[in-house]
């Protein structure tokens, strides 16, 4: 049984599998919302989430690009920003405008969150990256699908966007002294390097997602609601793993944490709304 269990740890905590499945989640609940008004389309879908894949890769090329040199002239590199302003193009002229113009925005905010956070806007950063993967890419994904948006799925969106700034305030603490290490100290922020404060704000926020996806799916959802407590074990897992003193768990192993977390009540909310459509 325990060889079972690490053998699906392995499995979860694998960065190729990760890779693929956290654009994927941010599309779960607009998608399957979007079942009960239309019939799916299967290009569309895959092509929005191709571009999410990409600018997730591209951010984590970003990222890397903090800690060696690496150079923008690489071919992979110049192909998926190709790729990816095809991609704008397309949405623009064949679903929407705005859909392409939110599709730019979510990329220049993928591209430029490093360059912010260095200059001293972290927690615009925080802000802005959790609205638009929470928020607008959920908004997205039920658009091209049903060419409207309900309103109803704003009000969802709000723990989407609670959890993904959770995922996001975790992985800047940990990489923020790296992303830092050559700004001025007058543009740093001491949160993020105090650890009893990120804790204690980090734990309010954790505990709010939860009351507020309560007060607001119980009276629509009612006994289906409590599918998000399914979440908990990772909830645990990533208070252990955040909070521990042990320097013994590697950084990419807490950030792994935090993503499967955020995968975890996607997929959590994803299948209370399965439930509701069917």
């Amino acid at each position: 049984m325990q060889s079972i269990y690490k053998m699906i740890i392995h499995y979860l905590y694998h960065p190729l599998l990760l890779t693929f499945l956290i654009p994927l989640s941010y599309l779960l609940v607009g998608t399957i919302y979007a079942s009960q008004y239309t019939q799916h389309n299967f290009i569309r879908f895959f092509l929005l989430y191709s571009f999410i894949f990409i600018n997730h890769l591209l951010g984590n090329f970003l990222f890397e690009s903090t800690k060696t040199t690496l150079s923008f002239n690489h071919l992979p590199f110049i192909i998926f920003e190709l790729i990816n302003l095809s991609l704008i193009y397309y949405f623009s002229y064949t679903i929407h405008p705005l859909a392409g113009l939110l599709c730019f925005f979510y990329s220049l905010v993928i591209h430029s969150q490093l360059y912010l956070v260095r200059h001293g806007y972290s927690w615009l950063t925080l802000v802005v990256s959790s609205v638009f993967k929470g928020g607008i890419l959920t908004y997205l994904s039920f658009y091209i699908q049903a060419n409207f948006i309900p309103i109803t799925l704003f009000y969802w969106s709000i723990p989407l966007i609670l959890t993904l700034f959770l995922v996001e305030l975790g992985k800047l603490q940990l990489n923020y002294a790296e992303i830092t290490k050559h700004s001025d100290e007058n543009k740093t922020n001491t949160i993020f390097l105090d650890a009893k404060r990120f804790n204690l704000i980090f734990l309010c926020l954790l505990v709010s997602i939860y009351l507020v996806s309560l007060i607001f799916f119980i009276p629509i959802f009612k006994k289906s609601t409590f599918i998000f407590l399914l979440t908990l074990p990772f909830a645990i897992k990533l208070i252990r793993s955040l909070f521990s003193k042990e320097e013994t768990i590697p950084s990419k192993i807490k950030q792994r944490t935090l993503q499967l977390y955020s995968i975890s009540f996607f997929i959590a909310l994803s299948i209370i709304l399965l439930i509701h459509v069917t």
